[in-house]
């Protein structure tokens, strides 16, 4: 080996050693008045772009448990694939856009307790397609960084995978038929339908469940606990059941 080689090699190794920048504490979070969120902005009715305004189920969550906290709520506009390094180069404090918890999501960032729990549907025009069994031979949309871009890809027989870079765009490409199915929360069926009234899409039953949190990064202890606690609180009160209601039509907490 060259030396020009051993000098890349050794660059690379000192790349992947570098830590990553340290998370604002709670307190300094709290000097500065405002949380910063990273968010899709485009899986309704959890997270929603209106009219330059932030709303649906966990905007409207997370705004509650800060304004307990004394803090208003910034918004960036992100991709789900581009959370974990926003975070870790302490860009954002919070990332969210119905991210399901896995282990492999928790050993690069950190979780608030679950805001929900979501089973998962096979999402087509033709009813037939039930499961994922049923993707034999199919086209299959998922979202670049989603819980189910990995899970498709390692499907045991013969299909095409096509990714896309936001929920928007998978939405489209199983309405524009460009695809044959993706999958998708099944407590989504009824907002969808709402929005695109006219495209007969189908949900199949769910599959499995998933527990849904916020991502932050994993050293930010004291404003996960702080968080966590404002949540939990919130979610005790008439408001969240207000919340709950108001976009899925029924309680989604994780049943213990």
């Amino acid at each position: 080996m060259n030396r020009t080689s051993l000098s890349l090699l050794s660059l690379t190794a000192a790349a992947l050693l570098l830590p990553t920048a340290g998370a604002r504490t709670l307190a300094e979070i709290k000097a500065s008045g405002t949380l910063r969120v990273a968010t899709s902005g485009d899986v309704p009715p959890f997270t929603m772009l209106d009219g330059g305004r932030y709303r649906g189920y966990e905007p409207e969550l997370l705004e509650a448990a800060a304004a307990s906290l004394g803090l208003k709520v910034s918004y960036q506009a992100a991709t789900p694939d581009q959370f974990v390094r926003l975070l870790q180069e302490d860009r954002v404090d919070v990332a969210f856009g119905a991210q399901g918890i896995t282990s492999t999501r928790e050993n690069r960032v950190d979780f608030t307790v679950p805001v929900a729990c979501a089973g998962v549907s096979v999402v087509s025009f033709d009813p037939k397609l039930q499961k994922h069994t049923d993707l034999v031979g199919k086209t299959i949309a998922v979202g670049a960084g989603s819980i189910m871009h990995s899970f498709v890809q390692k499907l045991p027989f013969e299909k095409k995978v096509n990714v896309y870079a936001t929920s928007g765009d998978v939405m489209y490409a199983v309405i524009s038929r460009a695809v044959d199915a993706t999958f998708a929360y099944t407590i989504m069926q009824p907002f969808v339908k709402r929005m695109f009234p006219k495209a007969d899409m189908h949900f199949g039953p769910e599959l499995w469940s998933v527990p849904i949190g916020m991502m932050l990064h994993e050293d930010n202890v004291t404003t996960r606990a702080a968080l966590n606690e404002a949540m939990t609180r919130y979610m005790g009160t008439n408001g969240y059941a207000f919340l709950t209601q108001k976009y899925f039509r029924k309680d989604v907490r994780c049943k213990s």
